[in-house]
């Protein structure tokens, strides 16, 4: 009887072991947001940082329109758990999106709401709770909420569309509910006729859904489509872009932006009677709203740029726009290689060349590096802020001259003797990083020339290697 009792016991020791390995695990550390995910702290005395010159404050109108009161509905179930992208979770990528966005567009009067599901209990389908209320919640504690959801349980989406519109319900103007989600209901219920029934009551209510992680799932998606106005991202560049978008239609109030080259940067806004303390942090793609009045700002760039006193005059809107020059050198060999910068259209804005030191406009660039007819290089999205130093040690090629007592043609070789091109002697010619074979005549050759790790330009002479010979 001992035995059999141990025998049911290790059976059941065992089964249990395998279903824990049958449920979704998450990678330890994958879940969880760091610091740099979240808005900057402020490290630095304001008082110390110069204004810029340079930029620009414009302003107009601000439109007329209703504020809406918004609800988010986050899923985070276990399926959230898993990968999106190198090292990042699902859940991951949304909770740093949604930290960001939440904290930047809070005001002191209202706030969306955040609702949750599948976060704190496996295979239960009330697991759906309030985590933020709308217009209640306190600026400090949108971070710590954030940071706490796990991905864990069912996705109860259809429960959570009804508890989310009685949220909203007592709301006069434009009710606006939002859904995350990678999949759909599993609770049984019709998230699709939930909708229509409380759109048909509600004339002031619209669902949105913003669906990750489906990619060629369109029978997930057709099942999410009928809910409201969705939008699809695959990645967590796309998943911004949809964040951008959608704040542009359910915050029609914000009066503040800042147009800055790196955007997502953050931006420390001042009152000008405090110019010490901060008054609101937020990232400078997002913009926020602010009562009318006088104010300074500091974006977070490297080095930091501050804007002196501007206004923001009631009913308008105001956009600061960072601008200047930084200060760009590629380091070569005496100023043998060329440079273009290039815009997004690929249209040459400037042209130089290496070992000077060149003043360039603020922005994303590409930045190429040639020497025709053997080299070319380009350096895609190079970020220029005003005031920054920027050096780049071209280290993928080198440089060298074969002299001659005469001009001749000379013939460069490949690792694999593959004829590259031609050249002349006595001018020197860049060469991606490699071993080659330069070939003048039977007489004049030099194998194994290495490039790539020279700190100067190679000189290979054939008077020296006829008297080798």
């Amino acid at each position: 009887m001992k035995k059999l009792i141990l025998l049911v016991l290790t059976l059941c020791a065992f089964a249990s072991s395998a279903q824990e390995k049958d449920e979704p695990s998450v990678p330890q550390g994958m879940t969880q947001l760091k610091a740099e995910d979240l808005l900057d702290k402020m490290d630095f005395d304001p008082s110390k940082i110069p204004a810029n010159a340079s930029g620009e404050v414009k302003a107009e109108d601000l439109p007329s329109t209703a504020i809406p009161l918004v609800e988010y509905v986050i899923d985070s179930s276990g399926s959230m758990g898993q990968l999106m992208g190198p090292k990042k979770t699902k859940i991951y990528v949304l909770k740093k999106l949604l930290a960001r966005y939440l904290m930047s567009q809070w005001t002191e009067k209202t706030s969306s709401g955040l609702r949750v599901i599948g976060s704190r209990r496996k295979k239960d389908c009330k697991d759906n709770y309030l985590a933020i209320e709308p217009a209640q919640s306190k600026l400090g504690a949108i971070e710590g909420i954030v940071k706490g959801f796990e991905p864990v349980g069912m996705t109860p989406i259809g429960q959570a569309l009804k508890d989310a519109y009685k949220d909203v319900e007592h709301y006069k103007g434009p009710k606006r509910v939002v859904l995350f989600t990678d999949g759909e209901e599993t609770c049984g219920q019709d998230p699709c006729k939930i909708a229509a029934e409380l759109s048909g009551k509600d004339v002031d209510l619209k669902f949105f859904v913003v669906a990750f992680g489906l990619q060629n799932q369109p029978d997930v998606l057709d099942k999410l489509a009928c809910i409201g106005d969705m939008s699809q991202a695959d990645d967590e560049e796309k998943l911004e872009e949809l964040f951008q978008d959608l704040d542009k239609q359910l915050n029609p109030g914000k009066n503040l932006f800042v147009s800055s080259p790196q955007p997502n940067a953050t931006v420390f806004l001042f009152r000008a009677d405090s110019p010490n303390e901060i008054y609101r942090k937020f990232h400078a793609s997002q913009g926020i709203e602010v009562p009318p009045g006088k104010y300074l700002a500091i974006v977070n760039l490297k080095p930091k740029y501050k804007f002196s006193e501007f206004v923001i005059p009631p009913k308008k809107k105001v956009t600061l726009k960072v601008g200047g020059q930084g200060f760009f050198q590629a380091n070569f060999v005496e100023k043998l290689m060329k440079i273009e910068l290039l815009d997004t259209n690929r249209k040459v804005v400037k042209r130089f060349t290496s070992d000077v030191r060149v003043p360039l406009p603020t922005g994303k660039w590409a930045i190429r590096l040639y020497r025709d007819p053997f080299f070319e290089k380009t350096l895609e999205n190079y970020l220029i802020v005003p005031n920054a130093e920027y050096t780049y040690d071209v280290q993928e090629a080198g440089a060298l001259v074969v002299e001659d007592a005469k001009v001749r043609g000379i013939y460069v070789y490949d690792g694999r003797f593959a004829l590259l091109g031609n050249h002349l002697t006595n001018v020197p010619l860049v060469l991606g990083k490699g071993v080659y074979e330069v070939r003048v005549d039977e007489k004049c050759v030099f194998k194994d020339v290495i490039m790539g790790s020279n700190s100067g330009l190679v000189k290979l002479d054939c008077s020296k290697v006829k008297n080798d010979q």
